[in-house]
């Protein structure tokens, strides 16, 4: 048992004396749960790793993400592991994922499909865990773009390699062309409970 704010506070002045900048690079293992990748993965792929499951929209917004989500069968583990599928995969490809106990969902767990593969055991990122401590989640991810006294963000663009530049006449790389990869995480922790929430996606900017 431990006290989050007081965790989080000690592993942010750690990272803030040491003047680290957020430098967070996902690469396709850390993208991927399950056999299912952010950027890879289609509708049809997560329901053939992990089964068929109804898909919803996740709020009443124009333009909202839909999703599919799944959760433990053991109503004690209280996991829930979910999909989105917004408009930068056109709706059909895994844009966000999210592991979560069923308290700190965004939507009703009723929506999501009972899994035996789901469970507190579910490894995401790097190895992190559900329940781990701010300081565990830094150690794996570097100092955070900005946090609060219950969140860890990640907020980091980086340029693009040369290989995903637009080319030039001749098939030369254009390196003056605008071209970013966005990598984002949002961590959330809950009292005496570590960590209780995380969602993370992976996109192309240019």
């Amino acid at each position: 048992m431990f006290r989050t704010s007081v965790l989080l506070a000690l592993a942010y002045t750690l990272c803030a004396s040491a003047q680290d900048k957020p430098t967070l690079k996902l690469d396709k293992r850390d993208l991927t749960v399950l056999g299912v990748t952010i950027g890879v993965s289609a509708q049809s792929d997560v329901e053939r790793k992990i089964g068929k499951a109804p898909i919803f929209r996740i709020s009443e917004h124009e333009g909202s993400d839909e999703a599919i989500c799944y959760r433990s069968t053991p109503e004690a583990d209280n996991t829930v592991l979910a999909f989105y599928f917004g408009a930068l995969g056109a709706w059909t490809d895994v844009t966000r994922i999210s592991i979560s106990t069923s308290k700190a969902l965004r939507f009703p767990v009723a929506r999501c499909k009972p899994s035996g593969l789901i469970s507190h055991d579910v490894v995401f990122l790097r190895g992190l865990r559900l329940g781990a401590t701010p300081a565990e989640v830094m150690r794996v991810l570097g100092a955070p773009s900005r946090s609060t006294e219950r969140t860890l963000s990640y907020y980091v663009s980086h340029k693009c390699p040369r290989e995903l530049l637009a080319k030039k006449a001749g098939g030369e790389p254009d390196t003056d062309a605008p071209c970013e990869i966005v990598d984002s995480v949002d961590a959330q922790f809950g009292s005496n409970v570590g960590l209780e929430y995380v969602s993370f996606y992976h996109f192309l900017d240019r």
